[in-house]
């Protein structure tokens, strides 16, 4: 008999793929791992090897975490949750205040915008933001 893991993984793979160019941010949002990426760049670490290393996690372990082929535990995300100043409930379930809801805050924004940009798009959006940057 054929196990079926392999066919969910690969299928897992491209509604994630799809899900991340969505324009929806609220749909995928509902991914665990998906919540735990925007809190680490939310919090300033730009690779999840710095968040690891900052953490003290194994690298691979943290990236398992991040890219959604392992899940985390509970007492992980209270970790996770203290380290990167978002709300637990948030991070496990998805329910509560979510980071960079409120109308002051537009990191969230800006990067859940530049995650969307197809890779042309993307350097373009970044050199645009190198010059405002530099311009101060």
């Amino acid at each position: 008999m054929i196990s079926h893991d392999p066919i969910m993984h690969n299928a897992l793979s491209k509604v994630k793929r799809q899900l991340r160019y969505d324009l929806d941010y609220s749909t995928y949002m509902n991914d665990p791992a998906e919540r735990l990426k925007i809190a680490r760049l939310r919090a300033g670490f730009d690779t999840a090897k710095e968040a690891a290393e900052s953490l003290g996690f194994p690298v691979s372990t943290y990236i398992g975490h991040e890219n959604g082929s392992r899940g985390y535990s509970a007492k992980r995300a209270f970790t996770y949750a203290r380290k990167f100043k978002v709300p637990e409930q948030w991070l496990l379930y998805g329910t509560g205040k979510a980071p960079g809801t409120d109308n002051t805050d537009t990191t969230a924004e800006i990067i859940n915008i530049i995650e969307r940009l197809p890779a042309l798009r993307r350097a373009e959006a970044l050199a645009i933001l190198r010059v405002l940057d530099a311009s101060e």
